[in-house]
């Protein structure tokens, strides 16, 4: 369980860097990036790549899951329960279905960094047995690196002493044009000729739906964002995009490429997960003036769509579709989670 400290009390903030100029900033609360900076051609400084906001103290008054680690299990598990060898888990839940780990998810975990070098940062986080109701002792460590191929590199390792769904990812919100703006015209390319389709609570229907010829379908050629945008039922109940993409290759290949609104950052994306979870940053802004997020760069607050995110994940509410079970894996003892994602930027 957590401690009693405040949620991002006195974060504890480290930078890692690669002699090209990358640069990436992590915070102990959540294991969360905080920053990442890319020299971009013509431009006297790095441009940040992330949402965030001002003060890292802030991340507690947002609700968006700000570019955290997200575990015990990413998306969302409906009904807040599932069975493993006939026994039911109920889990701690705000909502009718377990969001990101539960009320209190790992996104609001203070980590240990447990190793640092100039260029990479490991930290660890015990979850005890019955934690928002997950079963097993589960430890997790989470390294990221800086490679010279201009690189974040991030790995997960989570050990369970019983047999436990567990899916761990990154929830990092990018705009590559590096300033508070809306990201519909950033220019996207996928590895995916399928994606999931979701009930009105998002949760998968069990249907494996083509992407071809619908406003899913980044695959046939790249294109914007904002090309398709809610022109398809499924948009309507979501608000924008935020559904499973099936991955067609490995992770050898990017399962997605992405351009700032002049071409002028690129970003290419590896996983050894099976899918991901493409999300258009439908909620970022809250009619509620407590809850509205404001920018670091220029003080303004954050609008719907002011970034995306690609979220490499197990398929979501994957306890209750056994009809996938073998893309799916469940952590036992024998088996560790162990799976990785890549952000590569073309400089």
């Amino acid at each position: 369980m957590a401690d009693n400290t405040k949620y991002s009390e006195k974060p504890e903030l480290k930078t890692i860097s690669n002699s090209n100029g990358l640069s990436v900033t992590i915070m102990d609360w959540g294991a969360t990036i905080i920053s990442i900076k890319v020299p971009v051609y013509g431009e006297a400084k790095p441009r940040e790549v992330l949402l965030g906001v001002s003060n890292p103290e802030q991340w507690s008054t947002q609700s968006c899951y700000f570019n955290a680690t997200i575990g015990r299990f990413a998306n969302r598990i409906a009904d807040n329960s599932f069975e493993i060898d006939g026994k039911a888990y109920h889990l701690k839940s705000n909502d009718r279905h377990t969001l990101h780990g539960g009320v209190e998810g790992f996104d609001k975990r203070r980590f240990t960094l447990v190793k640092q070098s100039e260029n990479s940062l490991t930290y660890e986080l015990v979850s005890n047995d019955g934690d928002m109701g997950f079963p097993g002792n589960y430890t997790l460590r989470v390294t990221y690196t800086v490679t010279a191929e201009n690189s974040l590199l991030v790995e997960y390792l989570g050990s369970c002493d019983q047999k436990c769904w567990s899916c761990i990812t990154n929830h990092a919100y990018f705009n590559l044009n590096g300033k508070n703006s809306s990201a519909l015209n950033h220019t996207v390319w996928f590895d995916s000729t399928e994606y999931l389709p979701c009930d009105a609570d998002s949760i998968p229907t069990g249907e494996v739906r083509k992407v071809r010829g619908s406003a899913f379908d980044f695959n046939s050629a790249p294109k914007t964002v904002g090309q398709d945008f809610m022109r398809d039922e499924q948009m309507e109940l979501a608000l924008g995009y935020d559904h499973p993409f099936i991955i067609t290759g490995d992770h050898l290949k990017p399962f997605a490429k992405v351009a700032s609104d002049d071409g002028s950052v690129k970003m290419e994306l590896y996983t050894d997960y099976p899918a991901f979870q493409f999300y258009s940053g439908n909620y970022i802004y809250s009619p509620d003036p407590a809850k509205q997020i404001v920018a670091r760069d220029d003080g303004k607050v954050y609008q719907a769509q002011s970034a995306l995110c690609f979220e490499p994940e197990f398929y979501p509410d994957c306890p209750h579709l056994p009809q996938f079970a073998d893309r799916n894996p469940m952590v036992t003892p024998e088996a560790p989670l162990s799976r990785f994602i890549c952000y590569k930027f073309k400089l």
